[in-house]
């Protein structure tokens, strides 16, 4: 009876045992005959060999190109390795290096079992970026799509004239695109691969009919640049030709900043003066100031809605203080968006002496109704001293008066609202402080 007791008991230890892990295969460990990864044979080889070969392989595929074929029958090819193209080496090793050699003793047995019959065939994990390939697409549909046209028109001689109609297109679809890329390289990976782009139609955000309904001025307001340098007329002629004839559809923002294009050479614009962190300073494209703040009243006076404004550092002198809307590339911008619900048409002209801007749309204001912008100021002190300096490079005995001076100046811009001449609303808009600004005397001691 004691002997039987002990066979069970022996027996159920045995069993205990086929079923724990035993320690993981030992350094020098080879990979069995018959598993196979991405198709490439392992049998034989240890951890760094397998590294290698399937790492080998990965990187020959990197290096290859992927070949699509456009909306306009152009092929155009892409280095595979340009979509952040990755595998998991590490992973499919360890699978690999276990079938057989670690494990319970079952676990071990029925690995050894299928090798004996047959192979093993490991996949390697792998992935390319969304974002990568879908900038690609975007890049490539730049050159190759066929994009809707919006209507366009113009206003001459106090008339507005359509000069194009609208008309559908044809666009890569990103989405279903990317999706055919994914599922080539899931059947065709190392082969040479090459996805058809899959086309969307698209339609203009802007047509006739829109535009047909443009004819009233909701709002205008013009100043005056003939004393400015010619630097400066050519930058507010250079802006406001960006913006003139600009269509907001409902519902629809623009960033002015943007409009008008980067403040460069190569956008036609020049040197002049403009401010900078509280100083008067030369530099391409100053002056476009007055443009941003010319048609932020004309948007005032149409009462859209302002997103994002800015007082200058220093009074400007073609506005009233409070009136001015400064931008600067990349620090201040002057936003607004159409918040009506028909389209508006910016109609912009700088005649070399003065800037004005009118917004055009569909007036549904009441006739009875009028609105009214007052700038106060509320705190004025102009410099007492001119600041002193000396230069050896002016002679003894001569001097120098260099800079602009200007009051440091607190100003408030209300929105007043009258029914039959009647004031029903008054709203504060903003406060603005402005810096001073001194002038400095250089006396020569050379």
């Amino acid at each position: 009876m004691r002997t039987i007791r002990n066979i069970l008991f022996s027996g159920a230890v045995l069993g205990l045992l086929l079923l724990l892990p035993l320690p993981c295969c030992a350094a020098g460990t080879t990979i069995r005959e018959g598993v196979y990864a991405q198709g490439i044979s392992l049998g034989g080889m240890t951890r760094a060999e397998a590294t290698e070969v399937i790492d080998a392989w990965f990187q020959e595929i990197a290096g290859a190109s992927f070949t699509l074929i456009c909306l306009d029958g152009v092929s155009e090819t892409v280095a595979v390795s340009d979509w952040d193209f990755t595998w998991d080496t590490e992973s499919v090793v360890d699978e690999a290096l276990s079938l057989g050699n670690e494990g319970s003793l079952i676990q071990r047995y029925k690995s050894q079992m299928d090798l004996k019959y047959g192979n093993i065939y490991l996949d390697v994990s792998y992935q390319i970026s969304s974002e990568a390939v879908t900038e690609t697409l975007e890049t490539l549909g730049e050159t190759h799509d066929f994009p809707a046209v919006d209507a366009a028109m113009t206003r001459e001689s106090g008339s507005f004239i359509i000069t194009t109609t609208e008309s559908n297109g044809i666009v890569t679809n990103t989405t279903a695109t990317l999706s055919a890329i994914l599922e080539e390289f899931a059947d065709n990976l190392g082969q040479n691969m090459s996805v058809e782009v899959v086309s969307q139609e698209d339609t203009p955000s802007v047509t006739t009919a829109d535009l047909e309904q443009i004819e009233d001025r909701l709002g205008t307001f013009s100043t005056t640049y003939s004393d400015s340098t010619s630097g400066r007329k050519t930058n507010i002629r250079v802006a406001t030709e960006y913006l003139n004839g600009t269509v907001v559809m409902p519902g629809e923002s623009l960033s002015i900043s943007e409009a008008i294009k980067s403040r460069t050479e190569e956008n036609v614009y020049e040197m002049a003066s403009q401010y900078s962190n509280g100083e008067s300073e030369q530099a391409v494209g100053g002056g476009v100031c007055q443009v941003s703040t010319t048609l932020y009243n004309a948007l005032l006076r149409a009462e859209l809605q302002i997103d994002e404004r800015h007082s200058h550092s220093m009074v400007v002198s073609y506005v009233d203080y409070g009136d001015d809307a400064a931008i600067a590339e990349g620090v201040k911008d002057l936003v607004f968006t159409n918040n009506l619900d028909d389209p508006i048409y910016i109609y912009g002209v700088a005649d070399g002496s003065t800037l004005s801007f009118s917004i055009y749309g569909v007036e549904t204001r009441a006739e009875n109704r009028t609105v009214e912008f007052e700038a106060e100021t509320i705190y004025l002190e102009w410099p007492t001293e001119k600041i002193e300096a000396y230069s050896s490079e002016l002679a003894t005995g001569t001097s120098v008066i260099s800079g602009t001076l200007r009051p440091a100046v607190t100003a408030t811009l209300t929105k007043v609202v009258y029914i039959d001449g009647v004031e029903t609303e008054r709203t504060l808009l903003h406060t603005d402080y402005y810096s001073a600004s001194q002038q400095t005397i250089t006396y020569g001691t050379g």
